[in-house]
């Protein structure tokens, strides 16, 4: 696996911004954490590159890639439109979603 800083930022800033009804600039800004965070790391996310993303309700979403902060958006909606990315009704993989419902919510 390999991927660019701008494929890994722009693929995750398409999956969250229809789902964000906030300031569109907040998911740009989103963009650019991933890809600085990326680029700071050599510019390519390969097998075993990590990725935080803490999503904490009014206050936004922090990035991190190989335990490297990038930075944090300041946004009321952003980190649930985030988290939406993976557990909402189109979630980009069902099966993640169904076990973290599963072993993570009890249900």
């Amino acid at each position: 696996f390999k991927a660019g800083a701008d494929a890994m930022a722009s693929a995750i800033a398409e999956s969250v911004a229809p789902r964000h009804g906030g300031e569109k600039s907040d998911v740009e800004e989103l963009k650019s954490l991933i890809f600085n965070g990326v680029k700071a790391k050599g510019g390519t996310a390969t097998k075993g590159t990590t990725f935080l993303f803490e999503c904490r309700p009014g206050e936004g979403v922090s990035v991190s890639v190989d335990g490297t902060s990038a930075g944090q958006v300041r946004s009321d909606d952003l980190g649930s439109a985030f988290c939406d990315v993976f557990l909402d009704d189109k979630a980009v993989s069902p099966p993640l979603r169904d076990n973290c419902l599963q072993n993570c919510c009890g249900g």
